[in-house]
């Protein structure tokens, strides 16, 4: 999108600055995000670009609720297309950098702003695990002619064991009666640190879940040693029970299967010429470290 100074400078008005420049940052599959700079301020103005993925509004009023601190500060949503032909929210501009260097410091600090999320709770429905497998199954299911005949058994035959371990422990989260406030993206391009406090971006994934979601999708991202996920653990307040190492096993097995789903379904695409045939090897290799991964888990949970 061609933003021009003219509509800067009207957003700007609506923030009660004057402007001194602006400048493109980032592009993602749903949004534009630009960096606007005021006397004295920076904002950032994220541009919805995907008509099929309205999120916009919901990310924006999530950010609004938001304990202080966890994430930007959103400003206001515009939906008018006055100003830009598109749905449009300015937010805080986040100062710091990507977390590099994974340190002590960063993982308590990381394990507290976690657990501040996670305190944001509403109620939940009875969740089954089943249930939860199933559109990950279709993936695989409907683009199965993208792969060989061997990694299809080889993938068919891990899933009937996941299915009959679904089948035997559908009600293990049962008991759950309200769900938690979940961030969904914890990666490390999302991750804003300054050395003193943690901020996280991108909230359009968020939702309410358990925390187990995020818990292990940061510890896997990221890619936490066995002494950093203790540490992590520890500080959140994790249950170090075999019921708890177990949610998190069975949340990490259905985590990979969304990501064997995700990669069959881009080798799918790619088949049919709508994805770049040089991200086959890539995603090739990535769906067998799924499955290895994915093997390995149903080991654990099988003992």
């Amino acid at each position: 999108m061609n933003l021009t100074k003219k509509q800067v400078e009207q957003v700007c008005k609506k923030l009660d600055g004057g402007l001194v420049k602006f400048s493109f940052l980032a592009s993602g599959n749903h949004n534009y995000n630009y960096v606007i700079e005021t006397i004295g301020k920076k904002y950032v103005l994220r541009i919805e670009n995907n008509p099929q993925f309205k999120n916009l509004k919901k990310e924006y009023n999530l950010l609004k609720s938001l304990k202080v601190g966890l994430g930007p500060k959103a400003y206001f949503f515009d939906k008018s297309h006055n100003i830009i032909s598109a749905d449009y929210f300015v937010e805080e501009f986040v100062e710091g950098k990507y977390p590099t260097k994974l340190n002590a410091k960063f993982i308590i600090l990381m394990a507290k702003w976690a657990k501040r999320l996670h305190g944001q709770k509403q109620p939940c429905k009875k969740y089954s695990l089943l249930k939860a497998i199933k559109p990950y199954f279709r993936n695989v299911h409907n683009h199965k002619n993208a792969l060989s005949d061997e990694v299809t058994n080889e993938i068919d035959s891990l899933f009937k064991r996941v299915i009959v371990f679904c089948n035997k422990n559908d009600n293990f989260f049962g008991n759950r009666k309200k769900a938690s406030l979940l961030h969904s993206d914890l990666s490390r391009e999302n991750i804003i640190y300054d050395g003193k406090k943690i901020k996280l971006l991108d909230w359009e994934f968020s939702n309410y879940n358990f925390p187990e979601w995020d818990i292990v999708y940061f510890m896997q991202s990221l890619e936490l040693s066995n002494k950093q996920k203790e540490l992590f653990l520890k500080t959140y307040g994790y249950p170090n029970s075999k019921t708890g190492k177990n949610r998190l096993l069975i949340v990490s097995l259905l985590n990979t299967c969304g990501d064997i789903g995700y990669s069959v379904w881009r080798l799918g695409l790619v088949k049919q010429k709508k994805l770049n045939k040089n991200l086959k090897a890539e995603i090739s290799i990535r769906l067998k470290q799924d499955i290895d991964q994915l093997r390995k888990i149903m080991g654990n949970l099988e003992r």
